[in-house]
């Protein structure tokens, strides 16, 4: 017999034509313990729920019972479209786990998790569908229906959405803000030109180098420098960066000359848009008050100055180290990893890590004895170790003199955490 899922994602012959199911499934499923979200849901109503007293708790009951049946026979590969389906059914909605901390787990992007849980919906939409006799309900159903809006087009990403994907799949680069302004002014060349524009850029020298999403500061640069050339045509525009203790400032003018003036402004869509983007890369965006005189419009970026942390990763399990450099992607935390226990003690003395990870189960020379090597080394006795292991051995890590213990399996989150607090304790023993 064939399993309810495998049936579902091989042939899907049975596949709805109504988008309004859809969509009210998908909203019951995203507010899953959101009662009164639950108890207005038309799908009360379309299930026969409504002349129950918990409605509620029998509408969760269904959504939650019938994404377990999708779950496949232990004996379905785990690499399998049915698979995937049930795993992100799961965690996105028994579970209300986030888009970007599913998108993780699965070594997806955001971008292609939306694809595959438009799929893993339909799956769940075509078994309720057949399950709960929703075809003879049909005329119905519709007529329940048939005065209220579809559901809008989930197909069609919202800003907020594109803003998000952008923030999970646009790797972080080291770089010199120079560079990035230098690049924006290129790419403006012609419109500054025909817009009778010029320009001028200073920086003290050796700025230091920032870690961000390049092609998101890039942008919002270029909608900054574009909005001040809309509104003062023929204008002077003077960028000009500067470095403060923990940040990195760069400041847009516009100067007008003789009788040029900024035009009325009708909107700031460019410069929110710019704001989004910055925040994204971290930092802040501030309009500034023109100052009396030429100056007619200032925008100033604050950026952290930031270096990557170099984190150095020893584990002799390659699917736990592709696992932490997943997890250190998209971080201010750079990834450098060994399987073998000998080859990390000379990468601690090589590269100067800032943190190091360290599994205990390791085959000949095992973690214990790497921290105590690493503990009495001169280059090494002073830098954090995070034992991370299966075993309980807690108090035996830290009297050993681990900064902080973690027990395995680690999510994302307890593992950034970590790396944070310990960063932290070691900037304040610093001062």
């Amino acid at each position: 017999m064939r399993h309810p899922g495998d049936m579902a994602v091989r042939g899907m012959e049975a596949r709805l034509d109504n988008a309004w199911f859809l969509g009210y499934l998908r909203t019951a499923l995203n507010s899953l313990y959101d009662p009164s979200v639950l108890r207005n849901s038309p799908l009360v109503e379309l299930l026969g729920l409504d002349q129950k007293g918990d409605a509620v708790s029998v509408l969760r009951q269904i959504l939650t019972e019938a994404i377990e049946s999708l779950r496949p026979n232990e004996s379905t590969p785990r690499d399998s479209k049915t698979w995937r389906v049930y795993q992100i059914l799961r965690r996105r909605y028994t579970e209300q786990l986030s888009q970007r901390e599913v998108a993780f787990d699965l070594g997806l992007s955001v971008r292609q998790l939306q694809r595959e849980e438009q799929l893993a919906r339909q799956v769940l939409a075509d078994h309720l569908w057949a399950t709960c006799d929703l075809e003879v309900r049909q005329y119905h159903i519709t007529s329940v229906l048939a005065e209220q809006a579809p559901p809008e087009d989930e197909r069609v990403p919202t800003r907020a959405q594109e803003l998000e994907w952008l923030r999970d799949s646009v790797p972080v680069q080291t770089t010199e803000v120079g560079e990035v302004v230098r690049d924006v002014l290129s790419i403006l060349a012609p419109l500054l030109e025909s817009s009778h524009v010029s320009v001028e850029y200073q920086a003290p020298p050796n700025l230091p180098r920032v870690s961000l999403q390049v092609p998101m500061l890039r942008q919002a640069l270029l909608d900054i420098i574009s909005e001040a050339v809309r509104r003062v045509p023929g204008c002077q525009v003077r960028v000009l960066a500067d470095m403060l203790p923990k940040h990195i400032v760069i400041q847009v003018y516009a100067i007008a000359y003789g009788t040029a003036s900024a035009e009325q402004e009708q909107g700031c869509e460019s410069l929110e848009m710019a704001e989004q983007l910055v925040q994204l890369c971290g930092g802040e965006l501030e309009i500034m008050p023109a100052t009396s005189g030429e100056c007619v419009f200032a925008v100033k970026v604050n950026l952290p100055s930031t270096e990557q942390v170099t984190v150095l990763v020893i584990d002799d399990n390659a699917d736990a180290l592709q696992l932490f450099q997943r997890y250190l992607s998209h971080s201010r935390y750079h990834f450098i990893g060994t399987q073998d226990a000998e080859r990390g003690l000379a990468l601690a003395e090589e590269v100067s890590p800032q943190i190091i990870v360290l599994d205990v189960m390791m085959p000949e020379r095992d973690g214990w004895t790497v921290l105590g090597q690493l503990r009495e080394h001169p280059k090494t006795h002073d830098v954090p170790v995070v034992v991370c292991s299966i075993l309980s051995q807690e108090q035996l890590a830290l009297t050993l003199g681990a900064g902080q213990f973690l027990r395995k399996p680690v999510s994302r989150q307890a593992l950034l955490s970590a790396l944070d607090r310990q960063l932290e304790l070691r900037t304040r023993k610093s001062y």
